[in-house]
């Protein structure tokens, strides 16, 4: 995936020419004509010329036109793949990889929730077939801006807008820039060359924050080698996740409780649950971590004092140390509270907050500083904030909040578990205990869990204006009663 420009079709041309594997080929353009395959097709059909090879012997290209693989063209994706696969049967000659281009403004967690479907409802193509890697290219020299920008997809023609298809095209550009870095495996920073070494250092944290699971890899003209992109089979992780695993993965001991002792991703109704409890537990593990360390920076301080001297080294490189982590170190936290948000105190805090004039956390070093104090809002250094948010209207509604650059949402994200009968609940045990991990008392799933990634940012002020928000022990009581709570 990656927006009109970024460089897929350059990628896709290199990989067939520095590859030996046998590739079929799977294009989304939404235009009437597929431009990208008839690309393909040329390289392939000048190769095999050259060659003196067959049409058999080139990638073979379905192409999906008029549709987007992720909304209106997303049952004619697993068709398509299909008609290769009986290609294949008939020739007598296995793929090594199926890969597929997306439009520009295509959302690969549509797409890999279209694999995890059909997965669920044992569709027979899953037995040939499964979503090995994710790859999302992003155009290095213009990450910065899109990520600032205010625009909708459907006023930017030159991302892919004039290909989106019903409401996606109301989308944000940073909404979806940010899904596309999430929701990979591997990360290609392109154009690499239009930006100086410092930003790239910068921007290679900044996708590091919002995507640890990914490998980050900067690139020129979609130059990489074709182990990176293909791999060994089964290594990836964000694809074999549905959105309830891509949350809670993001930390080792999570992993094992979304993939099991098999190491077979558990797909179920956990949709987006999965992706944010992996940042939490991501983000989680980090404060333990900076704990740690601050402790033995105390016990070195205390050292110190002691004996001035011999301490002197260690603590020269440790300014060092954290001269570079304040310049490039991107950090997280989570705000989490198990009581509901007063939805007028929530918004009024919302509302202040936002829209960041300017993002000191992704500007340059340079930019950041000339405009640390533009905006009093604490938002103005976090570079993502996601998670659950309880809301006091209602008891049995769960709500999304996605925030990126400028876009900002909370969004209703379907039932607590605690509001769902339990013969409604998934029947495998291990997805039960995923579920049941989340349950407290007479909250049960219900929560604030908001994991917030940034730089320098003034985790403080937006845990104390957040704990403003939360309903005081009298509108506690008036909410227990109004919905009959135990």
């Amino acid at each position: 995936s990656g927006f009109l420009g970024a460089g897929k079709t350059t990628l896709l041309r290199h990989l067939l020419t520095q590859s030996s594997m046998k590739i079929g080929l799977v294009v989304n353009d939404v235009a009437a004509v597929n431009i990208d395959a008839k690309l393909v097709r040329n390289d392939n059909m000048q190769a095999s010329a050259g060659a003196g090879g067959s049409t058999a012997e080139m990638a073979d290209t379905v192409e999906l036109q008029n549709g987007c693989a992720c909304c209106t063209a997303s049952d004619e994706l697993l068709d398509s793949i299909d008609r290769l696969l009986s290609l294949s049967a008939r020739r007598g000659e296995r793929y090594d990889r199926i890969i597929m281009e997306t439009s520009g403004v295509a959302e690969p967690k549509a797409i890999r929730d279209k694999f995890n479907d059909a997965i669920t409802y044992q569709d027979p193509i899953m037995d040939l077939v499964t979503l090995d890697t994710l790859v999302t290219v992003v155009d290095t020299s213009a990450f910065l801006q899109e990520y600032e920008s205010r625009d909708v997809i459907a006023n930017r023609p030159d991302l892919g807008g004039n290909e989106a298809q019903g409401g996606s095209g109301q989308r944000r550009v940073v909404d979806l820039l940010v899904e596309q870095v999430e929701c990979a495996d591997i990360v290609l920073l392109n154009k690499s060359d239009m930006v100086n070494e410092t930003e790239l250092k910068h921007l290679e944290q900044v996708v590091g924050a919002i995507n640890p699971l990914a490998s980050a890899y900067p690139c020129t003209y979609g130059k990489v080698e074709t182990e990176l992109v293909f791999g060994a089979s089964g290594q990836a992780i964000v694809s074999k996740l549905n959105t309830e695993g891509h949350h809670r993965t993001y930390g080792k001991v999570e992993t094992e409780l979304v993939f099991g002792a098999s190491g077979q991703a558990i797909v179920s109704k956990l949709n987006t649950e999965g992706h944010h409890r992996g940042a939490v537990a991501y983000a989680r593990s980090q404060q333990r971590k900076r704990k740690a360390e601050d402790g033995a920076s105390a016990a070195a301080a205390a050292a110190e004092a002691t004996n001035p001297s011999a301490a002197a080294a260690p603590a020269a490189t440790q300014r060092q140390e954290t001269t570079a982590a304040i310049r490039f170190g991107i950090r997280n936290f989570v705000y989490s509270a198990r009581r509901p948000f007063h939805v007028q105190r929530l918004r009024s805090v919302v509302l202040a907050w936002m829209p960041v004039k300017k993002n000191t956390a992704v500007s340059h070093e340079e930019v950041a500083a000339a405009n640390a104090s533009a905006s009093t809002s604490p938002m103005k250094a976090v570079i993502r904030s996601k998670g659950f948010v309880w809301l006091s209207t209602s008891h049995v509604t769960a709500h999304y909040w996605s925030h990126a650059g400028n876009f900002f949402e909370i969004r209703d994200e379907g039932d607590w578990w605690d509001a769902v009968p339990r013969d409604d609940w998934p029947q495998v045990k291990a997805q039960r205990a995923v579920i049941e991990s989340e349950f407290e008392g007479w909250c049960g799933d219900r929560r604030q869990e908001i994991v917030f990634i940034g730089a320098s940012m003034d985790e403080p002020a937006i845990r104390a204006q957040l704990d403003e928000c939360l309903v005081t022990d009298d509108e506690l009581t008036e909410y227990l009663q109004k919905f009959q709570c135990a």
